[in-house]
């Protein structure tokens, strides 16, 4: 994506945007302890699941806790890819307004 082709007002606007985005996602609001939590949790039912499997055989209980484990996990690793593209996209929109000499 070329930023050298945008406008100042929709850099500034987007910058906005992804900022507040990024001080709401740092506020230690219960919300973010879960999503962190996610991927524990996920990790915690597939290794049981496997675990289980491993010891008592499979069961339709054991194969549930590794596939709910697994889509855990799959969305917990998706979320953080996100955050941090949303996080380098604003560092890359801040050295564009820097370069630009706009204040924000």
């Amino acid at each position: 994506m070329d930023l050298m082709n945008w406008t100042d007002a929709e850099l500034i606007s987007v910058r906005e945007k992804l900022h507040t985005w990024c001080l709401k996602r740092q506020e230690p609001t219960w919300e973010n302890k879960f999503l962190n939590w996610t991927g524990f949790m996920g990790a915690f039912a597939f290794l049981t699941g496997l675990t289980d499997m491993f010891f008592g055989g499979p069961t339709a209980l054991n194969f549930l806790l590794v596939v709910l484990g697994l889509l855990a996990c799959f969305s917990w690793y998706k979320g953080d890819k996100q955050r941090q593209k949303n996080i380098s996209f604003l560092e890359k929109l801040n050295q564009e307004l820097t370069r630009r000499g706009l204040k924000f």
